[in-house]
């Protein structure tokens, strides 16, 4: 037993107290009858009563044990007899001892400073050596751990009765246990199946509600695009669909039907007469199956939680090399390569969320456990070696809403290659009161200008193209049959290339001020009179009373008093429908001043430098992503496809992210072409109450034959990016698609229908594949090398003709390697 140590002194000292153990004067101490008693309640007692214990010296006097503790020492130096140590491991010959001693106890209650001690020159034990001593008292201590110990469940009669009580307790619940707790079990397992039941025919409801919701739209979308073709094949696919899900629908009943029937007829047939009656009994069994079943898959479905890489990739804080994007072959693969990207770079990431695969590269969102999405923008330039990416082809834009979350976007290749030229539409055709399409974002979604009352201001530098988005939007303008165009440069050719598209023109300093004084008191007449002339709150412009858009170019050459009038303008020019469209090199305070900077609605910056950006877009525009800085413009010599001309950042006008925008080219010949169009149809002619109010006289209009064709100078702007080869383009486009709405099978490689591709594509890309239906899809996939089987199956839909991931991606790389070896002026084959 293990008793305190107080308690070990105490039953020592009864034991001296009644002869049990003690000196004996002149005769060998006697052996110790062990016996077998209940020794905690002997403490009790003993705690209770302690013995008083007796000295020699004191005449046989009874003491309490304090007092002897508290004794001091006689005066009288009696000797201290020796107590002889007792061996209790030899058993009396006259008595038979009965012991019951365990030695690995012992063993493990003895402690390393409890161990006797061996002298290498004396082998007496160095207690025994003690004894000899004047000053050694009793360890009584020592003496309890030579004792030997035995188990209280035999030293203790209670203990085995109560031992005796826990079997039979443990075999009364061992045999009873289930069937008291057979009805709560038998909940617990029908509240799993029905958990189980529930969750399945929700996510099954969910299902087809999102697969019809998705082909209802595609078929509400090909009945916009008018197209025959792109409707039949949408509306089969949609009957298709359903007749699929009413058919497997029909064919589970059945089977369950069946089965149930063979079940029940089972059990009629070969039961007795008696129990026919019990017709309870099958729908029981069926019961309990259906139980037993969604038990086990509640449990399994617990267990097991899958982790879905391509939606959310949670990082991982090792340290693993990074490689290039351009490795990465699946979405998961992507993921992996942020991550390892971030983490090398010392971001603190928590998550690589949402990747997308574009036709430009990838765009993932990167959630950080801390820190601010300033380090994303300022470690990007240093990120995009270990991406192998271009200079400043890592975008970054962080999240408003969530601090936390930024969007990065990989550009590997061209986002506006293929693109062409403004689209051409009727002349006359476009109302001013309309959104105006003048470029398209990297997404392939394109911006509209609202030029209706929206001031604009756009900052390019020296080969930034800002001369072509500037005749991309005269040129929409000048479309318009409500709105007439003026312009004014007063060191370049302006609008030139519109022809007699522009209906009055300035080049001169007084030319340019004179221009600006009628447009100002145009805008003021207006203002004045507009509720008499039954405008309302705002001028509505019509084909009898235009509106009036005024262009300046090289806004920084103006003289004081031409920016004074621009300022006014600014502040009625709104209301009275006269807006002013300002084009300048730079975007500082000197050279456009900060009330034209915050009076314009539309901002939009070309290559610049990246002090113009504080002052145009706002302070903190940079570190929130908006960075034109990092646009390169064309340099002389240079190839067009390796600049940004003609890219730009848009802030306002409906474009509040930073995301890159791209103005449509457009050739100063085929400009003139269409300046020279627009003027034998007409252009509109300003209201006489306007002029007569204002007293400035109607311009004359030019004519079709007034105006020369421009020469071709623009030489160092294209008129279009180099288009890439149209076949590849395909090939990635579809391998978009079979990540889509493909399914994979069970070697993990992406299968996808033809029918569902060319609806996908339509939807996505409608500028490119909106006329294209499954045979030409199947055509143009033949003619770039791919494969089309004629029956491949697709997750739980039937075998139909298709194409298989892994081969669209093998040619993808192929093309590739080819490309990079023509440019490196390498054979394919080496």
């Amino acid at each position: 037993l293990r008793v305190s140590f107080a308690e070990a002194t105490a039953l020592m000292e009864a034991l001296h107290r009644l002869n049990i153990v003690g000196p004996s004067e002149g005769s060998k101490a006697r052996d110790v009858l062990v016996k077998t008693w209940d020794l905690p309640q002997l403490l009790e007692d003993l705690k209770a009563n302690p013995p008083a214990p007796v000295r020699p010296a004191d005449d046989g006097k009874v003491v309490t044990l304090a007092e002897y503790r508290a004794a001091e020492a006689p005066t009288v130096e009696i000797p201290a007899a020796p107590i002889p140590v007792v061996d209790f491991t030899k058993a009396d010959p006259d008595v038979l001892v009965e012991e019951v001693y365990d030695q690995e106890a012992d063993e493990e209650d003895q402690d390393e400073d409890e161990v006797l001690v061996v002298e290498d020159d004396d082998e007496e034990p160095a207690a025994r050596r003690r004894r000899d001593d004047e000053d050694w008292e009793p360890n009584f201590r020592d003496r309890l751990r030579e004792l030997p110990q035995v188990p209280a469940t035999f030293r203790s009669k209670a203990a085995f009765t109560q031992a005796l009580r826990d079997l039979g307790n443990d075999a009364k619940h061992g045999a009873f246990h289930a069937l008291t707790h057979s009805p709560k079990y038998a909940g617990r397992e029908v509240k799993r199946a029905a958990k189980f039941y529930g969750r399945s025919t929700g996510n099954l409801a969910r299902w087809v509600y999102a697969r019809e919701h998705k082909l209802l739209v595609q078929q509400q979308w090909a009945a916009k695009q008018k197209n025959a073709a792109l409707l039949l094949s949408t509306t089969k696919n949609l009957y298709k669909e359903r007749t699929r899900r009413a058919l497997k629908a029909g064919g589970l009943v059945l089977a369950a039907a069946v089965v149930t029937a063979i079940e029940f007829g089972a059990i009629w047939y070969f039961s007795p007469d008696w129990l026919r009656p019990f017709a309870w009994g099958p729908a029981l069994a069926t019961l309990t199956t259906l139980v037993g079943i969604g038990a086990v898959c509640e449990r399994v479905y617990n267990k097991v939680t899958p982790v879905d890489a391509d939606e959310d990739y949670e990082a991982d804080r090792a340290d693993d090399e990074p490689f290039p994007i351009a490795d990465a072959r699946s979405r998961a693969e992507a993921v992996d390569c942020v991550r390892r990207t971030l983490v090398s770079k010392g971001i603190d990431v928590g998550a690589v969320l949402q990747p997308h695969r574009h036709k430009w590269g990838w765009e993932v969102t990167v959630r950080q456990k801390s820190g601010t999405p300033a380090e994303l923008v300022s470690k990007a330039p240093d990120m995009e070696t270990p991406l192998g990416l271009g200079v400043d082809r890592l975008l970054v834009q962080p999240h408003k809403n969530l601090r936390s979350d930024s969007t990065l976007r990989l550009v590997m290749r061209n986002p506006f290659a293929g693109m062409g030229e403004l689209e051409k539409v009727k002349p006359g055709s476009l109302s001013i009161t309309e959104p105006l399409l003048i470029a398209r974002r990297m997404d392939a979604k394109p911006f509209l200008l609202p030029a209706l009352g929206s001031h604009v201001l756009v900052v390019g530098g020296p080969g930034s193209g800002k001369s072509m988005l500037l005749r991309a939007i005269g040129s929409r303008i000048s479309d318009c049959y409500d709105a007439q165009l003026w312009e004014a440069d007063p060191v370049g050719p302006g609008l030139d290339a519109l022809g007699p598209a522009v209906a009055r023109k300035a080049r001169t300093m007084p030319q340019i001020e004179a221009l600006l004084e009628d447009a100002l008191k145009i805008a003021k007449a207006r203002a004045t009179n507009i509720l008499a002339w039954g405008h309302g709150d705002n001028w509505r412009p019509s084909a009898k009373e235009p509106a009036l858009v005024v262009m300046l170019d090289e806004y920084k050459s103006l003289s004081a008093y031409a920016k004074e009038l621009v300022i006014e303008i600014f502040g009625v020019g709104r209301k009275s429908r006269v807006t002013v469209i300002i084009g300048s090199l730079y975007g500082t305070a000197d050279a456009i001043g900060e009330a034209i900077a915050g009076a314009v609605a539309v901002r939009i910056m070309l290559p610049c430098r990246h002090k113009d950006i504080e002052l145009v877009f706002g302070a903190g525009a940079g570190a929130q992503g908006w960075r034109p800085d990092r646009l390169h413009p064309l340099v002389e010599g240079e190839d067009p496809d390796d600049s940004d001309v003609g890219c730009c950042y848009i802030m306002g006008g409906g474009s509040k992210e930073p995301l890159i925008y791209r103005s449509y080219p457009l050739a100063p010949k085929e400009a003139y072409a269409r300046g020279v169009a627009r003027a034998k149809v007409g252009l509109p002619q300003l209201d006489r109450r306007s002029l007569k109010a204002a007293g400035v006289t109607a311009p004359e209009l030019p004519k079709a034959d007034d105006v020369p064709a421009p020469e071709e100078t623009e030489a160092a702007e294209p008129e279009a990016l180099a288009l890439e080869d149209p076949a590849l383009e395909l090939l990635m486009d579809v391998l978009d698609g079979i990540d889509a709405v493909g399914a994979i099978n069970r070697d993990g490689n992406g299968r996808g229908h033809l029918d569902t591709l060319a609806t996908w594509l339509a939807a996505e890309y409608p500028d490119v594949y909106g006329d294209w239906d499954q045979a030409r899809l199947s055509k143009e996939l033949k003619a770039a090398g791919a494969k089309v089987h004629g029956s491949v199956r697709v997750g739980s839909e039937g075998p139909r003709s298709g194409v298989k991931g892994e081969e669209i991606a093998e040619l993808i790389k192929e093309a590739q390697d080819a490309a990079e070896a023509a440019a490196e002026g390498e054979s394919p084959e080496s």
